[in-house]
């Protein structure tokens, strides 16, 4: 953990937040992810001793806390309310990217698995059948295959069949899935473009776009032209002289 020798909120704040992967452990336990192992699937390329040290750090800082079972195994780790309280600071942070640092992704940021993760935390569990309904995902580029079991109190990703009746088939481009989550391009957009197609009884396909709620960052993203247009049009921020 850095120190950076001056009294100040903002210094103070990234002393405990600054260290490379920090806010996005936090992104992620704020998404749910409560599991040593959970959280290292959500940050791909964080090394396990790595994951640990920074763990460790927010632990210290009173971010992060253990749940720890016998002989101090750790079960899982929960937010403070310190560490919950950071919501509001990494969604303004997220919003500020897509507004200003958003550009077309690279291949090697587009990852299927991850993003499947991602959309299964974004359910309304409340607008699902009542019974489960099984929707398996195919990526076309890279190709890679998904199942997520969705039931009104569960939502599940599997690597594997999950042994039931897929009820619902999703052949999809890992991009135009990205932009859809993140609100860059519209799921029918998406679909009459040919880049994303759907197999399946045609109730299921029409409830499937209100089933998830996307990216909390999507409405930046979306309103981010008019977001930097209005910006643009402000004044100059005030300046202090100071004398020599």
């Amino acid at each position: 953990m850095r120190d950076y020798a001056q009294y100040c909120p903002v210094a103070k704040a990234t002393e405990v937040l600054g260290d490379r992967w920090t806010l996005l452990i936090v992104r992620e336990m704020l998404g749910g992810a409560s599991g040593f192992n959970e959280l290292q699937r959500g940050l791909p390329g964080i090394s396990r001793s790595v994951l640990t040290d920074r763990m460790r750090a927010l632990e210290r800082a009173e971010v992060v806390e253990r749940r720890t079972g016998p002989k101090g195994r750790t079960l899982e780790y929960r937010l403070t309310p310190s560490g919950r309280d950071l919501e509001p600071v990494v969604q303004a942070i997220g919003e500020w990217g897509a507004t200003w640092s958003f550009t077309e992704p690279r291949a090697e940021e587009l990852d299927p698995a991850l993003l499947i993760v991602w959309i299964a935390r974004h359910v309304d569990r409340r607008l699902l059948p009542p019974s489960r309904t099984v929707v398996r995902f195919d990526f076309r580029d890279p190709k890679r295959r998904y199942w997520m079991v969705l039931e009104p109190s569960e939502v599940s990703v599997c690597l594997q069949p999950p042994g039931f009746d897929v009820d619902l088939e999703v052949d999809v481009d890992t991009a135009t899935l990205y932009r859809i989550y993140l609100g860059q391009a519209e799921l029918g957009g998406a679909i009459r473009a040919g880049q994303m197609t759907m197999s399946g009884p045609r109730t299921l396909q029409r409830a499937f776009r209100d089933w998830f709620t996307w990216s909390a960052f999507a409405p930046a993203s979306r309103s981010a032209p008019k977001r930097r247009t209005a910006a643009s049009r402000l004044a100059s921020p005030q300046r202090v002289r100071i004398a020599d």
